[in-house]
């Protein structure tokens, strides 16, 4: 369904050539967390903060370019552990109530947490449908034997599933469909790096599914934030460093 107008204001939209390429969230004024799978050629890649139709300009938009990029070390194409990428860019962002930032979860969720997840990957699959406006969705955790039993053992503990029961919505139907055969990550979907929100913290990055989303008892897989929240902490301590 439609976000509200305002009601994600950490929300990042990454367009290239004007169509949303991956998502992501701000997490400090210059700082952007999303997925490493989303940096192919990322310096042709646009930052779009407060933006909510990518179709309009709603004058709460701000565009910035990407000065840095930082995966992480312990990024794994195959099994897409350790999914991060911090975007440094080019200036800060300036704060208001439609673009703002989102605090890392340091503590790793319990199964069936509520959790909201939010973007503009394409809403129908195995087609694709992007929509103009953000998507919202809540979602609930799923534990770490549950997930792992949903995807054959390939989930570490970098990873993170939620989902719904029934099926339907996920970062699939509602959001990022995930063209993925065996393993694939859904860039070509728009959802990759995107927010996964429980108790107003950022507790994952959209990573990657099955190939048909939204299948009852088949969770969406995120990158596990309270995981990697040190890394980000340092690695962002690290540039203001080096800068100075």
């Amino acid at each position: 369904i439609n976000c509200l107008f305002g009601s994600r204001p950490y929300q990042v939209a990454l367009l290239r050539n004007g169509h949303i390429y991956c998502g992501g969230s701000l997490i400090a004024p210059k700082w952007v967390l999303t997925a490493a799978h989303c940096s192919r050629r990322i310096s042709t890649v646009r930052v779009h903060l407060g933006d909510y139709n990518l179709q309009v300009k709603e004058g709460t938009e701000q565009i910035r370019r990407i000065h840095n990029f930082f995966m992480h070390p312990g990024y794994n194409l195959r099994p897409h552990d350790n999914d991060f990428m911090l975007l440094e860019l080019d200036k800060p962002a300036l704060l208001n109530s439609y673009v703002n930032t989102i605090n890392l979860a340091t503590c790793c969720p319990s199964p069936g947490t509520r959790c909201s997840v939010s973007g503009w990957g394409t809403i129908k699959s195995p087609q694709r449908q992007f929509p103009a406006i953000m998507q919202c969705a809540d979602l609930y955790s799923v534990s770490q034997a549950r997930c792992q039993a949903s995807y054959s053992g390939r989930i570490t503990e970098n990873m993170l599933c939620a989902g719904v029961e029934q099926g339907g919505i996920g970062t699939c139907q509602v959001r990022g469909c995930v063209l993925l055969m065996v393993l694939c990550c859904l860039s070509l979907q728009g959802d990759s790096g995107g927010p996964l929100v429980c108790n107003g913290k950022l507790q994952g990055v959209v990573s990657w599914g099955k190939s048909v989303c939204a299948l009852p008892g088949q969770p969406g897989v995120y990158a596990n934030v309270c995981k990697a929240a040190q890394w980000v902490r340092s690695t962002i301590r690290g540039s203001l460093t080096r800068s100075d």
